[in-house]
């Protein structure tokens, strides 16, 4: 997956622009998740175990962390409390747990640091998040699906821990800010079974240690997931609105 880079001046300007939009849109605009029911005749909002899976080899946060090139790839991810929720929010509270993560010094995998990742308490190669919160959004007229700290944009996702006898990384890094997620198919308000996900290159605004121009350019999420509902409501199928 290929993704652009742009200054903190651009990213600003881009932002501030699709605010703007959206908020404009948004007066006319009611978001919420649809749930067709097994027949496919009724579409209604209800609350529904939503679930992720893989679909990329690897998920990756790309960035540098004191000036280092860094590759933080797992191979897996789950959610943690995670449902659809009235008025096209996403639970609050609920967490992402990445799990076979190891340390490169770039994405693609390259040379990888003599060090191990994890999170307080979890096992080495486990992350998982604190606490997020997020749901539909309208930017640029295109439905997205917002994600970031339960305290906003100004939370900690997650404090990453690198450890090891060789490792030359910081042990404790903090990454903050904002993420935005697509329907990479274009079937964001299409009633489907799955949706595929990655991330939107122009609306994350994340950062690894301090927060600098510099770290907004370079952090970045590749890879894509797909996304679908399990529990009571497993096998249905489900979209956002725009109404």
């Amino acid at each position: 997956m290929t993704s652009k880079k742009l200054g903190l001046l651009g990213l600003c300007a881009v932002v501030l622009g699709m605010m703007a939009m959206s908020a404009s849109a948004a007066q006319g605009a009611t978001l919420s998740w649809l749930i067709l029911n097994a027949p496919k005749t009724v579409a209604t909002e209800l609350n529904a175990t939503f679930a992720v899976e893989p679909e990329s080899a690897h998920m990756t946060l790309d960035g540098e962390v004191s000036g280092l090139k860094v590759a933080v790839t797992c191979t897996n991810l789950a959610l943690k409390g995670v449902s659809l929720e009235a008025g096209g929010k996403l639970t609050e509270g609920g967490k992402v747990v990445f799990t076979g993560c190891k340390v490169f010094k770039t994405a693609p995998l390259t040379e990888e640091y003599k060090c191990t990742v994890k999170t307080t308490g979890a096992a080495a190669g486990t992350v998982e998040t604190n606490e997020l919160k997020g749901g539909l959004a309208l930017l640029g007229g295109e439905v997205l699906t917002k994600v970031e700290p339960k305290a906003g944009s100004t939370g900690n996702f997650a404090t990453l821990r690198f450890e090891g006898a060789e490792c030359v990384l910081p042990e404790l890094n903090q990454v903050h800010g904002t993420a935005y997620f697509k329907d990479c198919e274009g079937f964001a308000t299409t009633h489907k079974l799955k949706h595929l996900f990655n991330s939107v290159a122009e609306f994350v605004a994340l950062f690894i240690g301090g927060h600098s121009a510099k770290q907004l350019e370079v952090t970045k999420i590749l890879g894509s997931f797909w996304a679908l509902l399990a529990g009571a409501h497993a096998g249905l199928e489900w979209s956002g609105m725009d109404a």
